[in-house]
């Protein structure tokens, strides 16, 4: 990339296309596709993610067991979330447009070529993110495949209602497989985007504000300047950080509720897969297929967390940069602009879900502490209750 150009909206330009493919950015009213996009995007979220909800949830209605309930929650709840996310992404289109703009006009403030090597830095993180998500979504997605094509008796990827008899021949098994998994890969896509958009915003953010940072710490070094210029210059600085405080506060808007959703989310399926792990006699290919859908949930908060971490960890950094400028040598106006500035960076870059849960590394470690304890209190259970069966015979 060039260090003299750069463009922070690079990252997220595979994250529109696959919007775009999948019915939520329309193009321009004028092109062809864009007069026919509406009648588009309700075909494809019909098909792909409606049908497919659909048949998820009527399966969980239908289960008989807590065996298949486990199961068939694990996989509906998930896919409820992503159906709420693709609503939201729906709903705030507009508003995560308008912070490409946001991005831009950082990028034109950066001075340097360290500032231009922190964005590109960031830029390059969070392609890897993606790419690494895409790697780990494709083994799901074959991990699945096997697992129909090994079992011993017809069966999909996951457990869904059907409204036909498609064990009953081999081409309607074929087809009813083929078009299920299309309609999973289809929602794979869709999940790759959901999981991987709001680190990639929230990396450019950060990585924005790391390089604010850079700036500030080198405030009334190097060849003095007048204190005129120095005043305008830090003003700029401000300026700078009302941006990215904005575009924080904009981001959070777009986040909250789904972030707390997927919280949820995680935690239920989290504790129905490990009972359903741990406690069913299940085959090793079955295993397998519900053990990388664990992960992948899991990673997809962890992911989260860490980029909700990170950007909070570079809120810090630009405080400490304050503090570390040459404000000893410069005018008291200037001073007083800096105070001004220092009061502003004391709110931690924090972003809440639902109002009430910070999101970070602490958080996701109390989450997932909270689950093993209920999965070690209901083996405690089950081993008690398997021992008292065994004293009464």
């Amino acid at each position: 990339m060039d260090m003299a150009k750069v463009d922070s909206t690079r990252a997220l330009v595979n994250h529109w296309r696959i919007f775009r493919i999948i019915g939520v950015h329309p193009p321009g009213k004028r092109t062809v596709w864009g007069r026919h996009y509406t009648a588009y995007s309700m075909m494809w979220n019909v098909t792909f993610h409606f049908c497919i909800w659909l048949s998820f949830s009527v399966n969980l209605l239908q289960s008989n067991s807590l065996e298949t309930f486990c199961e068939s929650l694990c996989v509906a709840m998930p896919h409820t979330l992503f159906m709420l996310k693709l609503i939201n992404v729906g709903r705030m289109r507009g508003e995560m447009i308008r912070s490409h703009r946001v991005l831009r006009h950082l990028d034109r403030r950066l001075g340097c070529a360290d500032e231009r090597r922190i964005i590109v830095a960031g830029i390059e993180q969070a392609e890897f993110i993606f790419r690494t998500i895409l790697r780990g979504i494709v083994c799901t997605v074959t991990v699945g495949i096997v697992y129909m094509a090994v079992a011993s008796e017809p069966t999909l990827m996951y457990p869904s209602w059907i409204p036909w008899n498609w064990r009953d021949s081999s081409s309607s098994y074929l087809s009813t497989a083929m078009l299920h998994t299309t309609a999973i890969m289809a929602n794979a896509t869709a999940v790759l985007n959901l999981c991987t958009y709001p680190g990639t915003y929230l990396i450019l953010v950060s990585a924005h504000t790391k390089a604010l940072a850079l700036r500030v710490s080198k405030l009334g070094y190097g060849t003095p300047l007048p204190a005129v210029r120095m005043q305008a210059i830090l003003v700029g600085y401000i300026h700078d950080h009302q941006i990215i405080l904005r575009l924080f506060k904009s981001l959070e808007r777009s986040l909250s509720m789904t972030c707390f959703l997927q919280f949820v989310c995680t935690a239920c399926a989290q504790c129905t897969i490990c009972y359903f792990l741990l406690f069913v006699n299940v085959g090793i290919m079955r295993f397998m297929n519900m053990l990388f859908l664990l992960v992948a949930l899991t990673t997809e908060t962890l992911l989260l967390c860490y980029t909700a971490e990170l950007l909070c960890k570079e809120g810090e950094s630009l405080l400490t940069a304050v503090y570390s400028c040459n404000w000893l040598s410069q005018s008291v106006h200037f001073r007083r602009l800096l105070l001004l500035m220092l009061a502003r960076c004391q709110n931690p870059l924090i972003l809440v879900a639902g109002v009430i849960v910070p999101i970070s590394m602490k958080t996701f470690m109390v989450f997932s502490r909270a689950i093993q304890s209920l999965i070690n209190t209901d083996f405690r259970n089950i081993c008690m209750r398997a021992s008292m069966e065994n004293v009464v015979r």
